[in-house]
């Protein structure tokens, strides 16, 4: 997605085609291999994402990391070997500290060292405020860069929630995960038509892919009306109204 300072639009995506032999992974890191950018870079991962190599890569290219991390990812406190969930079982509200992301107040304890895979990073052990403190509440975040502050940490990921949105609106507004084209330029064709519908959609609107669809839709709805209004005043025929309307 590509950000203004209101509007988030779909930017480059990726077709993922289990019989091209090319992971999610690899997939991965051939876009950002193909990124060429001077400024300071945060890759954001969910959970699926964050493995040794892929990490590895951004780095390499000078890119930090900051990411959704399982409850079972291995931690190394003093340098004992331990699941983050079982980390997390020993700490108390004292341990941690409120920070606000937003509307929301999370309860955080920052752990900085090791963890499989990397051999310095922090990692943010994360509770909502008004949630207990259990391992069924909590969230763990990675960043690759220390310097980050804690607040810095979770607003910098929580801009990976209009990706997620994007991808529930196209499915439940746009029927992405209800098509029934099965060749791959068939595919790509309906890629190309959800994308042009949504920036269209935003564009028109100023707001949300959301409030651009209902927008248009009342336009459409407005359009049928006007016309059957001023084929009346036409006495134009009703078959013919419901030919053009394709409703005969």
């Amino acid at each position: 997605m590509v950000h203004t300072m209101t509007q988030a639009f779909p930017f480059a995506f990726r077709l993922y085609d289990k019989t091209a032999g090319k992971s999610k992974g690899e997939l991965a890191i051939e876009m950002l291999s193909s990124l060429d950018v001077s400024r300071p870079v945060y890759v954001l991962m969910d959970s699926w994402y964050p493995s040794k190599t892929l990490v590895g890569a951004c780095l390499k290219k000078g890119f930090h990391v900051i990411a959704m991390l399982k409850t079972n990812r291995i931690l190394y406190p003093k340098g004992a070997a331990i699941q983050a969930k079982e980390f997390a079982k020993s700490m108390e509200p004292r341990d941690t500290r409120l920070v606000t992301v937003g509307k929301e107040r999370y309860r955080v304890y920052r752990y900085e060292g090791a963890l499989n895979g990397l051999k310095d990073a922090v990692v943010l052990l994360a509770w909502k405020a008004d949630q207990p403190m259990t391992s069924k509440h909590l969230h763990c975040v990675l960043s690759t860069d220390r310097e980050l502050g804690d607040e810095d940490i979770l607003r910098y990921y929580a801009q990976r929630w209009s990706i997620e949105c994007f991808f529930r609106q196209t499915k439940d507004q746009l029927k992405l995960d209800g098509y029934r084209v099965r060749h791959i330029q068939a595919v790509k064709r309906y890629w190309v038509a959800v994308l042009l519908a949504c920036v269209y959609s935003i564009a028109e609107s100023q707001q949300d892919l959301s409030a651009g669809l209902e927008l248009l839709r009342s336009r459409k709805g407005h359009s049928v009306i006007e016309f059957i209004y001023d084929a009346a005043k036409q006495e134009i025929p009703i078959d013919v109204v419901k030919k053009q309307l394709h409703v005969a």
